[in-house]
């Protein structure tokens, strides 16, 4: 029963420091000439986690920039196709992320983003392990801490994988975006030979019909 308890408090203790993470995932359309914002209050001292996508319009390239609450540029990129970050924030309050297409006058840009916050200090959560470590023997103690290893190892593989998930398939439909514009640009330039061709065709054939036809009323008349 001993055993149990410090085991269930293991569980509780993992459970709860994901249900403390924040994890944002977006879509956002930026039209063009325009500048789309948003705010995250966030605290001192946690990781925070970014990336961002072009995935669709114009070259894939947009402005970056991100701004501390006392309005210190943190992070600035321009005309950037993507962006990774991971800062450990400073200060509290709301942080200003801004997609910046005001460059272009004529294409919209459809950016992805993935934000992510995690807590890096142990002081700020409320841990229950410790609590349940009254009745642990030495050996147990020992176990409890491989277990919290390895579940944090989990925790980390996990989120790992959903981040390169995500940032397949983006690099997927933006390989598509790209694949389907430059068929259109083929057939477009395609439709355009074959008119030109036929119209050269139907011009000679004139050409040579009014040849001929001039010859005969030249002949005709001597």
């Amino acid at each position: 029963m001993n055993e149990k308890l410090p085991l269930f408090g293991l569980v509780v203790s993992f459970l709860f420091q994901i249900c403390l993470s924040v994890e944002i995932d977006m879509t956002v359309l930026v039209p063009a000439g325009r500048r789309e914002c948003f705010y995250q209050p966030i605290k001192a001292k946690q990781t925070l986690d970014f990336e961002f996508q072009v995935i669709e319009g114009g070259d894939l390239d947009i402005n970056f920039i991100l701004r501390s609450p006392s309005n210190k540029a943190v992070a600035t990129e321009a005309r950037k196709a993507e962006g990774i970050y991971t800062r450990t924030t400073q200060e509290t309050g709301d942080y200003l992320f801004c997609f910046d297409n005001t460059f272009s006058r004529i294409s919209s840009k459809t950016v992805f983003f993935d934000l992510a916050l995690d807590y890096d200090s142990e002081d700020e959560l409320v841990h229950p392990k410790a609590q349940w470590f009254d009745a642990g023997t030495e050996v147990l103690d020992v176990r409890i801490e491989d277990m919290q290893t390895s579940l944090d190892i989990v925790q980390d593989n996990v989120k790992k994988a959903q981040q390169h998930q995500r940032v397949w398939r983006n690099v997927e439909f933006r390989d598509r975006y790209i694949a389907e514009r430059n068929y259109e640009r083929v057939s477009f330039w395609s439709l355009v030979s074959t008119i030109v061709m036929m119209s050269t065709f139907i011009v000679q054939v004139v050409m040579i019909r009014y040849l001929f036809s001039d010859t005969r009323s030249t002949t005709s008349k001597t």
